[in-house]
């Protein structure tokens, strides 16, 4: 029979494992790089909690934009939200986790009343550190053999890009799909887009990106001079848009790809073309709702996804229908990383690793 007094001393034996005190990359308002602080006070797990040890965070663009100052923030916290790792402690009335399992962070807890402005990395402490404190329903399990580097793109990069593909713009066996920005997300959209019929087109500024997406199965990769040149003399047309980089200019080309001419536009016999916006950028976006009503285009806007799509993304991942690209650094190199993926020159995902001692890996 398993009782209380037993559980209390599995808790003391886990919880004797984990000091006081861990390394963490600390966002401080008005500081555009993050502070690495090696006695950041490691949190207890209260009711319904979990204590992670972190194996895994990936490096998102968001985490640049916050730093930049494009929408600034007055708190201090941890930041990092792309997370995987397995329990060190558990708070009072956690039940079946496992701390043998690598979990998944569901940065939007079911609970949270304000998920806008108060979630893990932002506004709470998050996960570029040795430890992160979550609620038990924020925990999904890992499929077994998946590496946390790998993993942890089902927790936010994936899963976004299958809500964005799948869901939102629901790409179908048969569409002409144009992917916008070949980067950490837009890699893996090339490759759910093939895997779901399309016929699936690149655009990208990068002639590695280009290449990475012709690689992964696209029939054709554009940089911006020629994505023009064909939406500008009409011998390129596309279904769907999905817009990682959601600029005004890309937003240009994006309605230039599926625009339809004014007469077929209101014949109502085509299917109207879509935008899919899913990057973060500081542009704004502009257009007059004319234009759009009159080449029939439909814009869309797109951002994480449900506990389902964290399912799904982990079962593509798991199934090597997905396969990221992926460069592993220390969490000691956090600032390097983001400065790698400010000046673009990360060819698919970067995931910073605690206690990794080793100089930046490239894995697929």
């Amino acid at each position: 029979m398993f009782n209380f007094s037993t559980l209390t001393t599995l808790l003391v034996l886990v919880s004797a494992a984990v000091a006081d005190t861990m390394l963490a990359a600390v966002y401080e308002p008005g500081n555009n790089k993050l502070v690495l602080n090696p006695a950041y006070p490691v949190p207890t797990p209260g009711e319904g909690e979990v204590l992670l040890k972190v194996a895994a965070c990936g490096v998102c663009h968001s985490d640049v934009f916050f730093l930049s100052a494009a929408r600034p923030d007055p708190r201090t916290y941890v930041l990092g939200h792309e997370i995987v790792g397995t329990p060190s402690q558990l708070g009072a009335g956690v039940q079946n986790i496992s701390t043998t399992q690598l979990y998944g962070v569901l940065i939007i807890d079911p609970s949270n009343t304000n998920p806008s402005t108060s979630t893990i990395g932002t506004g709470l402490d998050g996960g570029y550190a040795e430890f992160v404190l979550v609620n038990q329903s924020q925990l999904f399990p890992v499929p077994d053999g998946l590496a946390p580097e790998i993993a942890v793109a089902g927790t936010d990069s994936l899963l976004t890009v299958f809500n964005a593909v799948n869901n939102v713009a629901q790409v179908t066996t048969g569409d002409r799909v144009l992917i916008y920005g070949v980067g950490g997300l837009g890699h893996q959209a090339v490759q759910l887009a093939k895997h779901l019929g399309a016929t699936v087109f690149a655009a990208d500024l990068r002639p590695e990106a280009r290449q990475l997406a012709l690689d992964l199965g696209a029939t054709q990769a554009f940089d911006l001079e020629d994505l023009t040149a064909v939406t500008s003399n009409g011998t390129f047309h596309v279904d769907t848009v999905i817009d990682f980089v959601a600029t005004a200019q890309s937003f240009e080309l994006s309605k230039a790809a599926v625009a339809l001419s004014l007469s077929e536009g209101f014949a109502g016999l085509s299917t109207p073309g879509k935008i899919v916006l899913v990057g973060i950028s500081a542009d704004s976006l502009s257009f007059a709702s004319v234009d759009l009503i009159e080449t029939n285009i439909r814009v869309f806007s797109s951002l994480y996804g449900s506990p389902a799509d964290m399912q799904s993304a982990f079962d593509l991942l798991s199934q090597g229908v997905i396969r990221p690209n992926v460069t592993v650094a220390p969490l000691e190199n956090i600032n390097t990383a983001l400065e790698a993926l400010t000046a673009h020159d990360v060819t698919g995902r970067m995931v910073v690793i605690p206690g990794l001692n080793s100089t930046a890996t490239t894995r697929r």
